[in-house]
């Protein structure tokens, strides 16, 4: 590898492979890394805690420690702590292709480049750190992306179902290509940094993604006018004053290639496809940024899901980019500073949100298309199932033929939900102070402040009973006409059925074993019918802004 490219005609694909099989045997995964240095989740490992995790946590030396400590912490390994993890022919490898580099002073190795686990499967990437005079001397100027907490967020979200062909914009070193490989038939990276695609083909061969190809390009100009079933993409997005680093710089608003790649998915997303979209975007009071995204979407019939992952202030957006760890100069930081400060207050921008955005072409028939926002703790695991159950349970909403449809459906409760009373004490006792549900697995608005119909429907459902049941359950306990609160019921229970409180189980398919539309057995799963419920008639009297209380201020956000 010279300091720009690894030479592929070189690497044997044989010894490449044994590379990352000694590596998943010494336990070299993202779980096994987060179990040896202790962390809730990979995405927390910062330079600062370097000194410490190789001292103490990695003290012992095992092959794992080992791999951890040469291809995540930037440090060392001796020869003899290379053959305990290598064969010969695997480290042949590393030392011809200038994967590791010798120190002939004391007979150690240092790798040139750093090696994420995501899941099982292994990237190369530059070292995210030039700390030292040896890394700044061997990172590129315009070096291929480390895998950072975007990165993860996408790999853990994206919906995977089994696709013709997959397009991956900013591929980077490929991760995300890499990773649809597992279910699509073939799949195409691309980048604007050759150097990156290198990196991509390198990863592709340690993965054994065959039917994966990156080439260098712009976006989706290789492709041509091609469609693809799914489309995936880690634009950069950073609101930076001036252009540094391009995977990471996205110009003065951050948006400049995140407009590009948006305003261009109409024109390469498959009928049935899903694009996803991880990104930052800078944001105005007034100005919801959603309405910024539809507005660069130019009109398309597509619907529109936002999940809502961090926030920061602009002071805390540039203290991020701007402070250094170490051999820091007081002066040069407070400079850089007010410039990145100056550019977002100049734009009139208030704070920065990460979201991953995910778009479908719109097929509910006359229904104009949704557009919708859900808070959570940023994901440490997978849970696109989550998410596919919420896109499932939209569409499944907007295509029933009547209200009177769910008549001939059976409720029931998701074994993961609590119904939580609070209590506040009185001079007299307590009173309750409000309802809350809670999914105990969940990780998409996993808490949620209900009103009191919400809370009188669920005490209602035993798993057993179908809706006109539970209606008129509701009616006999508070001496109400069951006509009377028919229809405000049932549309409360698809809103209900829509955030994951219900299940739906149409009771001509229970005798068949189908199973509850709460839980669809994958994203493609569809309904369809000759014509819909008009979402705005469910909005009007039972919304979710009717049934959820807005999450308090104060908190930081679910």
């Amino acid at each position: 590898m010279s300091r720009a490219f690894f030479n592929l005609d070189r690497i044997d694909p044989d010894s490449l492979r044994r590379v990352a099989s000694a590596l998943r045997s010494a336990g070299y995964s993202e779980r096994g890394v987060q179990e040896r240095l202790c962390l809730e989740d990979i995405t927390e490992l910062e330079l600062e805690a370097f000194p410490f995790l190789l001292k103490h946590r990695l003290r012992k030396r095992s092959p794992l420690d080992v791999a951890i400590a040469l291809f995540l912490l930037q440090d060392t390994a001796t020869e003899e702590e290379l053959g305990e993890l290598f064969d010969a022919s695997a480290r042949k490898l590393l030392r011809t292709s200038k994967i590791l580099a010798a120190d002939p002073t004391d007979r150690t190795y240092r790798a040139r480049v750093s090696l994420y686990p995501v899941a099982e499967k292994l990237f190369f990437t530059d070292h995210r750190y030039a700390h030292t005079a040896w890394h700044k001397a061997r990172v590129d100027r315009d070096p291929v992306m480390f895998l950072d907490t975007s990165s993860y967020w996408l790999a853990r979200t994206t919906v995977r179902r089994p696709v013709r062909n997959v397009l991956d914009l900013g591929t980077g070193c490929g991760l995300h290509a890499i990773l649809a490989a597992e279910s699509a038939e073939r799949v195409v990276g691309v980048d604007i940094n050759r150097r990156a695609v290198n990196f991509a083909r390198l990863n592709a061969i340690l993965n054994d993604a065959w039917n994966a190809v990156f080439v260098d390009g712009d976006l989706f100009t290789p492709v041509g006018k091609e469609r693809f079933d799914l489309i995936i993409a880690n634009p950069p997005c950073v609101a930076a004053p001036t252009y540094r680093l391009s995977y990471r710089d996205g110009g003065p608003s951050g948006a400049d290639v995140l407009r590009r790649v948006i305003a261009h998915l109409p024109d390469h997303l498959s009928t049935e496809g899903s694009a996803h979209v991880v990104t930052q975007i800078a944001e105005r009071d007034g100005e919801p940024y959603l309405d910024r995204i539809r507005r660069w979407l130019g009109g398309a019939n597509m619907n529109l899901h936002s999940l809502r992952v961090n926030e920061q202030t602009v002071l805390e957006f540039a203290t991020h980019h701007t402070k250094q760890v170490f051999g820091e100069r007081y002066g040069r930081f407070a400079t850089q500073l007010m410039d990145w400060v100056t550019n977002m207050r100049a734009q009139r921008f208030r704070r920065v949100i990460s979201v991953v955005l995910t778009a479908q072409w719109n097929e509910d028939g006359p229904h104009s298309p949704w557009t919708q926002e859900d808070e959570c703790k940023p994901p440490t695991s997978d849970f696109a199932l989550e998410l596919a159950r919420l896109l499932h349970a939209k569409r499944r909403v907007r295509t029933l033929p009547s209200l009177e449809a769910l008549s001939g459906m059976r409720l029931g409760i998701p074994d993961d939900l609590l119904l939580i009373e609070r209590r506040q004490p009185t001079g007299d006792g307590f009173d309750t102070k409000d309802f809350r549900v809670e999914f105990k697995n969940a990780r998409m608005s996993s808490e949620l402040d209900v009103k009191p119909l919400v809370r009188d429907l669920l005490e209602r459902i035993d798993n057993r009973a179908t809706v006109p049941e539970v209606i008129k359950r509701l009616a006999e306990d508070t001496g109400q006409e069951a006509a009377a609160i028919d229809e405000r019921c049932r549309k409360a229970l698809l809103v209900m059925f829509e955030r994951g409180l219900v299940t739906l189980d149409e009771l001509s398919s229970i005798s068949s074993g189908t199973r509850p539309v709460g839980i669809p057995s994958g994203p493609a799963h569809r309904t369809q019918v000759q014509s819909g419920i008009d979402p705005r008639a469910i909005s009007a009297e039972s919304s979710a802004a009717d049934l959820f209380l807005p999450p308090d201020p104060g908190q930081a956000p679910r």
